[in-house]
């Protein structure tokens, strides 16, 4: 008896033990972060490796597309890192100068107009969204573009916050008493004003609607970003410039009347998105074999069947490391937008778990640093970039399940890809960045919680008593 009623206790004490020693070894977010984050890194090399794998089965020649693809990874595993540490040294409060904004507009535009050059340019499989590199290499704007656009919202917010305490959806910007734009702004009133007549005949109320109010700057750039790469054509990446951008405004929140609003804003953009889809061929073709996949397994649905037995044959253990069968010519994409199917297959259940767990730990310590933050800019940035990885990470785990249609967004630090790979780092830094000023503030004033001004401090302390 005695031996039963001291067992639970000396689990416990393990326990407080192991926890003791990583609170003694992790003492603030910016090193817990790190945990997982290396983890997973670790995870997408070495997938890397078994996804490339068969390159050298035969020998001879077939070993340089093997040293090529996984050298190319360390090369921009390399280059992360690097960007990584100067963006962790660049403090994150001068993304909220003008000028450092306008400088970052130029540089993505210049490099997203690059991609339309000959010579240049690079195209694969009727699309132009890379630039052509030295040693083979490739360069793709648009995933610069979606940290750009989050940067730009961040400081449009803080702004906006500042000035008004939460978002709203209108500003007034009259941009009508240009003369060269005289004409449009004629044509955007005469649509204002039917959208208010129609309002007015569904609800019995006027319409509030302006030519002079428009959407918020806050997504000026990110729709300029995705309309430039709508035409390259990429319409999966143009979503997600728009989508983290809003994610952060709805973070902040809106106000009650311009809630009504917003749904006619999201319908607008959605039949939009359904137009885009349904006349494009290939983006159709996505859909149907997303809805049944299992109709059209040689063709339109090969890709995502392949995908779904390829996690399936996996089981609860895996078939084990380099030992996965579909990365043969089964499935293609194996080591990029697919390459959690191989890990799946070699890992199993066990392994699929670990990788979710591992970004839910990041997502734990992204939040937190975010909580003590003690600026808006930093809170904005530290949540939509804790999102931007997480997100991402979940919707490709969701594509390579069949749950969502197949749109080549690449899962973080595992799937290939250089531009996205160095991308991933430079959010990695900002955020690390957010967090050695969290812990500097920290450190030098002995809290993490809102210090009262001195006004403030002054009133409380001389309120005269009742």
């Amino acid at each position: 008896m005695q031996e039963n009623s001291s067992s639970p206790n000396k689990n416990l004490g393990i326990f407080q033990q192991v926890r003791a020693l990583y609170k003694s070894i992790i003492k603030h977010d910016g090193q817990g972060i790190l945990v997982p984050l290396f983890g997973i890194i670790l995870i997408g090399f070495l997938n890397g490796y078994s996804a490339t794998y068969t390159t050298t089965l035969h020998g001879g020649d077939n070993w340089k597309p093997f040293w090529l693809l996984l050298g190319k990874q360390a090369l921009f595993l390399g280059v992360g890192f690097f960007v990584a540490w100067w963006f962790y040294r660049f403090d994150y409060r001068k993304w909220g100068d003008p000028k450092v904004q306008r400088k970052l507009l130029v540089i993505v535009l210049i490099l997203m107009g690059v991609v339309f050059i000959p010579f240049l340019g690079h195209g694969a499989n009727g699309a132009r969204r890379w630039i052509s590199l030295p040693l083979g290499l490739t360069l793709q704007p648009s995933e610069f573009a979606k940290l750009a656009a989050m940067l730009w919202a961040a400081y449009r917010i803080d702004i906006q916050v500042k000035q008004r305490g939460i978002m709203y959806l209108f500003e007034p910007h009259k941009w009508g008493q240009y003369k060269r734009l005289h004409w449009l702004w004629k044509v955007w009133a005469f649509v204002i004003s039917q959208i208010n007549k129609l309002w007015k005949g569904f609800r019995g109320t006027p319409g509030k609607l302006h030519p002079d109010l428009l959407l918020p700057s806050t997504f000026a750039v990110p729709i300029l970003y995705a309309v430039i790469t709508m035409f390259q054509p990429d319409m999966g990446t143009a979503i997600l410039i728009l989508l983290f951008p809003t994610l952060m405004t709805f973070c902040v929140g809106y106000r009650k009347s311009d809630w009504k609003y917003l749904g006619v804003v999201f319908f607008i953009l959605s039949v939009i998105a359904y137009l885009l889809v349904r006349y494009t061929e290939y983006r159709w073709l996505r859909v149907v074999a997303f809805y049944d996949p299992w109709s059209d397994t040689t063709v339109n649905g090969y890709q995502v069947t392949q995908s779904i037995l390829s996690v399936s044959i996996g089981g609860f253990w895996g078939e084990g490391f380099t030992k996965g069968i579909s990365k043969y010519n089964y499935l293609p994409e194996a080591h990029t937008d697919f390459a959690f199917s191989i890990f799946s297959q070699e890992f199993g259940f066990v392994g699929v778990c670990l990788v979710a767990f591992f970004f839910l730990w990041f997502t734990k310590y992204g939040l937190s640093i975010a909580r003590q933050s003690r600026d808006v800019l930093g809170q904005i940035l530290a949540i939509g970039f804790t999102f931007f990885i997480t997100i991402q990470a979940f919707f490709n785990i969701a594509m390579v399940v069949g749950l969502v249609p197949v749109t080549g967004v690449p899962l973080p630090f595992i799937s290939y890809g250089g531009s996205s790979l160095v991308t991933n780092f430079a959010v990695i830094g900002i955020l690390l960045n957010i967090a050695r000023r969290n812990e500097y503030a920290r450190k030098q004033i002995g809290t993490t919680r809102h210090l009262p001004s001195i006004g403030e401090e002054t009133r409380h302390r001389f309120q005269p008593k009742s």
